[in-house]
């Protein structure tokens, strides 16, 4: 796992909710602020919602001059590994790039 801190924005859905939920991954110059009001409208849908802000990316630990998209998988597989079901990743920009990385290396992780 990732062993850096990370921040991660989660908003939940109504207890007893059974749908999947959703991982959400930011580009390059943002952060998982990008997501916020995206957050509520899945959790209203009955998806938790969870949206990280990737190592170096100002709330969370880590040089953002260091990282590399093996960094940010790793940030990704951190959050996914904490979840109690497969989720769904969605990803913006570099985020995208992030998101499809994982999905090659961890697709048995993932709902979709």
């Amino acid at each position: 796992m990732s062993g850096v801190s990370l921040e991660v924005l989660t908003a939940r859905a109504e207890p007893g909710a059974s749908r999947v939920p959703v991982v959400f991954v930011h580009g390059i110059c943002h952060g998982a602020w990008v997501w916020e009001k995206y957050l509520p409208y899945f959790a209203a849908a009955g998806h938790d919602g969870y949206a990280v802000r990737l190592r170096g990316h100002a709330g969370s630990g880590g040089d953002l001059h260091s990282a590399g998209l093996a960094d940010y998988v790793d940030d990704v597989r951190s959050v996914v590994g904490k979840l109690d079901r497969k989720p769904v990743l969605i990803g913006h920009s570099m985020g995208g790039a992030v998101a499809q990385k994982y999905l090659g290396e961890h697709a048995d992780s993932l709902a979709a």
